[in-house]
């Protein structure tokens, strides 16, 4: 009842427009008047100020401005073109094109909204130009941009190692997989579309050109492979190679490819901030939904109703996938991840389930929950960046959401996936 009360709150007043924050805080202070009136609400801004006094959150700040610096510095069309020089010639070219500058601009933001509003106000116009409809460029884009989160640097798995204590290192890892899967299986249908509906293919393959265009976009690519090599060998933490991050996205802008004017440093600052301020006052709010869920024990009157009906991890791996997918709906997925965490992660680990295969099955399934209605934040950044409805948008989409849930049941059944990179490293 504890679990029903506080979602069912904080989604009836996310659903009359409160905003977030304080449709979370209102949810804790019903919750506390009904189970706890002893405690002290004094105790409240106590929890709101600990959950987000953690050094390694210092990290959310630096790659939220590393990804700003680096979009302010002109990389975001040097990365267009470099996929257009890869997968241009593919039948369907653009769609693939956006598909694939997805997974690039992944590697330097981390924030799905910032790769749709990004991909989609460059790729997306694109695309209607070229032919396709509004509401297939709008869904592409939103589908496509999931794939921000999960291919390293990843905000959310920062906070998901944050609340359990696991390395943001192995996270990173065991996001490579699962995010270039569902980067190949949504090219997959867009061939297949551009096959059905007779799209046209794009310029022919040159090898020059590939080199040309990779050679102006390693600039911003070489970001992701410095954190992870600096992070696995132990040069530096998740946190210091955000700020390195930071240091080298400037040089970039400013001094190498010299598009990075202060004007663009001053408002990149405003945008990071911005981004910065709007995740931690969540995680801030959430971490008293947190310390409410711990000190009711609600982990383990979740875990006796699921074993009740079954104690199978294949079962409960099931049941908590389809709860994420039904909480995603409504929810946004970074205040899911710090509710739900406290609660499924515990049962997860009773039963023998990786802890790191497990923080990427979460994370996944609530990252599509960002391309679902009726909150669903990326079709309706996309929709507006394509200027078209939402509601068609979210017809396109259907398709690619079922290749999302298909990809999220494979690598949720086949550790192995998520695994491979992480087990090769640090076992």
């Amino acid at each position: 009842m504890t679990v029903l009360l506080l979602i069912g709150v904080m989604l009836l007043l996310a659903l009359l427009g409160v905003p977030l924050v304080f449709a979370i805080l209102a949810a804790s202070l019903v919750t506390i008047f009904v189970y706890r009136p002893d405690l002290p609400l004094e105790l409240i801004p106590q929890f709101f100020v600990s959950g987000v006094n953690h050094y390694a959150l210092l990290a959310v700040a630096f790659f939220f401005l590393a990804g700003e610096l680096m979009n302010a510095g002109g990389i975001t069309q040097r990365i267009v073109a470099f996929a257009q020089a890869l997968v241009g010639h593919i039948r369907g070219n653009l769609a693939h094109v956006n598909i694939v500058t997805s997974m690039m601009f992944a590697c330097i933001s981390g924030s799905a909204a910032a790769g749709a509003a990004v991909v989609g106000s460059v790729l997306g116009r694109s695309m209607v130009k070229k032919g396709f409809k509004p509401q297939f460029a709008g869904a592409l884009t939103a589908v496509s941009s999931v794939m921000g989160p999960i291919i390293p640097p990843s905000i959310p798995m920062i906070i998901f190692a944050v609340l359990t204590e696991q390395s943001v290192g192995k996270l990173f890892l065991a996001g490579m997989i699962p995010g270039i899967l569902i980067g190949a299986s949504l090219m997959g249908y867009c061939y297949f579309m551009a096959v059905r509906k007779g799209w046209d293919k794009g310029e022919p393959f040159s090898r020059n050109r590939v080199l040309t265009t990779g050679r102006d976009a390693i600039v911003a690519l070489f970001v992701p492979i410095f954190i992870l090599v600096g992070i696995l060998g132990g040069i530096f933490t998740a946190t210091e190679a955000g700020a390195i991050a930071v240091g080298y996205s400037f040089v970039a802008g400013m001094f190498i490819l010299k598009e990075l004017t202060w004007a663009g440093f001053y408002q990149a600052l405003i945008r990071a901030s911005i981004g910065t301020a709007t995740v931690l006052v969540v995680v801030g709010a959430s971490s008293v939904i947190a310390w409410i869920i711990a000190d009711l024990q609600v982990a383990k009157q979740v875990s006796a109703v699921m074993f009740s009906i079954s104690e199978n991890p294949m079962v409960v791996l099931l049941m908590i996938n389809i709860f994420l997918l039904i909480v995603g709906l409504f929810l946004d997925a970074l205040p899911a991840i710090i509710i739900l965490t406290p609660i499924f992660f515990p049962i997860a680990v009773s039963m023998g389930i990786d802890p790191t295969h497990f923080g990427v099955v979460m994370i996944v399934n609530l990252l599509i929950g960002l391309c679902t209605p009726p909150v669903g934040i990326l079709l309706y950044l996309s929709a507006a960046a394509v200027e078209t409805r939402p509601e068609g948008v979210i017809r396109e989409a259907i398709p690619m959401v079922v290749i999302l849930i298909s990809v999220l049941m494979l690598i949720t059944y086949v550790p192995s996936i998520v695994l491979t990179f992480p087990n090769m490293f640090y076992d």
